[in-house]
C-alpha cells in the first residue's frame, strides 16, 4: 500500500513537471515577449529627453574630454589631419551648455602648453570667460581641413550640437516621429526622428535650411545614447550636405552620458551661383560661427572626420550670468 500511494502522489506531480518542461522549451523571445511592458508613447519618451538634456547643463558641467580627432579631405588629392584637444563643456541658464574646443597638438606636434586653460578660465566667475573661450576656439578652428580653394573657419563641428533640439523649451521647435525601436550595446532605445519646423533655425544659414536627424533614447530615462545631425543647405556657388553621428558613453562620474565617438560627413557639390541664396556674396553663417566662406573650387569634394573622447576630468567651473547675456 505504501508503495501504491508513494507511486500516485507521483505521478500527480507530473503534470506540473511537464508544464514546466514545456515552458522552459519555449522560445526565449516568446518569454520576453510575454514579460515586456508596453512600449511608452512618444510624448513620454520625449518628456523624459526634455527633463534629461535639461538636466544635462547642470550635470555635465565642468566636464573636460580628450578628443582625438582626425579629418580627411577627399578632392583632388587626399589630405589628411590630426588633432588633440581638451573639449570643455560649462552649463548656461540661457543657452543650456556651451561646448569650447582647445587645439593642444596637430599632426603630432604640439601647439600650446597643455593646461587646462579652459577650465582654469572658469574657475572664477568673469564676465568676459565666454567671449575668451569663443576667442579660444576661433584660435583652434583654423587648423580644421579645408578644401582647396575654401577659407574661413569652422566651428559647428562639436559632439553635443543635436542635444539641443531635445531640450524643453526647444521642441515646440519641431517634428518628432517615433520609427520603432531597437538596440544599442546593451540597451534597447526608442528610434525618434525630428524635423525642425520653427524659424529662426537653431542652426543658421543664409537660405534657412532646417535639421533634421535622429535620436537613439533610453524611453524610461530619456537618456540619449546616440545621434544623428543632419543638414543640407545652399551656398554662394556650392551645396552642402553634413551629416554628424555620436555616440554616447555611461561614466560613472556625472549622471549623464558622454560622447564616446563622433563620425562626420561633408558632401559639397557645385551650384549654380545665380540661383543660391548668397548669390550676392558674403559668407555662410552658423550660430556657432562662420562655417565656410564664399571663395570654393569648382569640384565635387568630401570632408570626413572621425572623433574618439577618453580621459573624461571634473572641474568646478562658474561663469558669471551677465557674460551670457
Amino acid at each position: 500500500m505504501a508503495n501504491t500511494v508513494a507511486f500516485a502522489s507521483r505521478a500527480a506531480r507530473m503534470p506540473a513537471v511537464v508544464a514546466a518542461a514545456a515552458l522552459l522549451a519555449l522560445p526565449s523571445g516568446s518569454l520576453r515577449a510575454t514579460q515586456q511592458a508596453p512600449p511608452l508613447p512618444l510624448d513620454v519618451i520625449l518628456r523624459n529627453a526634455a527633463a534629461y538634456t535639461d538636466a544635462f547643463s547642470s550635470d555635465a558641467s565642468g566636464i573636460v574630454i580628450e578628443e582625438t580627432y582626425i579629418q580627411q579631405v577627399r578632392g583632388k588629392q587626399l589630405t589628411t589631419r590630426r588633432m588633440r584637444s581638451d573639449v570643455l563643456i560649462t552649463g548656461d541658464r540661457t543657452v543650456g551648455w556651451y561646448e569650447f574646443r582647445d587645439v593642444f597638438e596637430v599632426d603630432g606636434k604640439p601647439v600650446r602648453d597643455r593646461d587646462n586653460r579652459l577650465a582654469q578660465l572658469f574657475a572664477q566667475p568673469s564676465p568676459s570667460a565666454i567671449d575668451q573661450a569663443r576667442r579660444i576656439v576661433a584660435e583652434g578652428s583654423r587648423f580644421n581641413l579645408n578644401p582647396d580653394g575654401m577659407t574661413g573657419t569652422r566651428t559647428l563641428n562639436l559632439p553635443t550640437a543635436a542635444l539641443f533640439f531635445l531640450r524643453s523649451v526647444n521642441q515646440r521647435r519641431s517634428a518628432f516621429n517615433r520609427t520603432g525601436f531597437s538596440m544599442v550595446g546593451d540597451r534597447r532605445v526608442a528610434v525618434v526622428e525630428f524635423k525642425e519646423t520653427a524659424k529662426p533655425r537653431l542652426i543658421g544659414s543664409l537660405d534657412d535650411a532646417a535639421s533634421k536627424g535622429t535620436f537613439w533614447i533610453e524611453p524610461e530615462t530619456g537618456a540619449v545614447v546616440r545621434t544623428m545631425l543632419k543638414l543640407a543647405s545652399g551656398m554662394r556657388t556650392m551645396l552642402l550636405d553634413m551629416t554628424t553621428k555620436v555616440d554616447y558613453m555611461a561614466d560613472p562620474r556625472v549622471k549623464v552620458w558622454l560622447p564616446k565617438s563622433m563620425e562626420e560627413h561633408y558632401e559639397l557639390t557645385p551650384a549654380d551661383g545665380s540661383d543660391s541664396p548668397d548669390a550676392g556674396g558674403g559668407a555662410r553663417q552658423t550660430t556657432n560661427g562662420r562655417l565656410m566662406a564664399p571663395d570654393v573650387a569648382s569640384a565635387n569634394v568630401t570632408m570626413e572626420g572621425t572623433a574618439t573622447y577618453a580621459n573624461v576630468r571634473k572641474f568646478s567651473v562658474a561663469v558669471d550670468e551677465k557674460s551670457t547675456q
